[in-house]
């Protein structure tokens, strides 16, 4: 092989693409890791990660981890069976993910136990609908969204702070 007068070996072109193709499948390899590392350590992907509601009964009554009442929150009510609410889960955990654990709350309706009575007369519906957002404020049932593109619509909203109950100024 030939050399410059510098000592550089020269290089033919072919040798040249080469490894420029190299460094381009070894970089795009690169890109996918990490984001496959990175997707599988986000916490978002899964309700488990997530406050839940275990009893009707307590859907009302939240407390932090000082025992202090909770006042303003949102429940994500769902359903594992139910096709609307399998269909946004991804949706909705990512706007949970952003929002701060002693806000947002699941309730899963295929797990929940304990008497719904008092639940069901408290947001004023004979069945429980979902996917619903339920959002309390200052203690009291504020208002309903029941449907897909309405819960995303309102967490939307409390994400971007642009829902007027919890505007923070």
């Amino acid at each position: 092989m030939a050399t410059y007068k510098k000592g550089f070996k020269k290089q033919n072109t072919e040798l040249l693409l080469l490894k420029t193709i190299v460094a381009i499948i070894v970089a795009v390899i690169l890109v996918v890791a990490v984001a496959f590392i990175y997707d599988s350590v986000t916490k978002w992907k899964d309700y488990s990660n997530y406050s839940s509601i275990e009893k009707y009964e307590d859907a009302f009554a939240l407390k932090d981890a000082n025992q202090q009442a909770i006042t303003d929150y949102v429940i994500y009510v769902y359903s594992d069976t139910n096709e609307g609410s399998i269909n946004i889960k991804n949706d909705v955990l990512k706007i949970a993910n952003k929002l701060d654990d002693d806000f947002f709350f699941l309730l899963n309706t295929s797990t929940v136990k304990g008497e719904n009575a008092d639940f069901l007369e408290a947001i004023q519906r004979t069945t429980v609908s979902t996917p619903m957002i339920i959002v309390v404020n200052d203690g009291e049932v504020e208002e309903l969204f029941v449907g897909s593109t309405a819960v995303i619509d309102i967490l939307t909203q409390i994400q971007n702070n642009t829902y007027s109950p919890f505007i923070e100024e």
